[in-house]
């Protein structure tokens, strides 16, 4: 899939720099906000537990397909020191699910 299909012109580095920096300086608090949430909003904890799965699965999923769009992108790997790597995010990732 082009990076560039859904729009008239080309994404740059300057489209993408703000949305990774501001990630890089998030993550980590977001998802244990996340898990914060659903401990405190589901009564269910196995159910609960599939829900935080399921949203984390996602946000790997949707970082990783980023993650590969800014190396298409000209001047892409400059970003590469600001991106989080996917095996720090799944490790965090599994400091949550692992409550068993």
């Amino acid at each position: 899939e082009d990076v560039n299909s859904n729009s008239d012109r080309p994404i740059t580095i300057a489209d993408v720099e703000p949305l990774v920096k501001d990630f890089a300086s998030r993550w980590k608090a977001a998802i244990e906000l996340m898990h914060k949430d659903v401990i405190t909003s589901f009564s269910n904890f196995l159910c609960g537990m599939d829900i935080l799965r399921a949203a984390l699965t996602q946000l790997l999923l949707y970082y990783t397909r980023l993650s590969d769009c800014i190396k298409r992108i000209p001047g892409g790997p400059a970003l590469n020191k600001d991106l989080i790597s996917i095996s720090s995010i799944m490790y965090e990732i599994r400091k949550y699910l692992r409550t068993f």
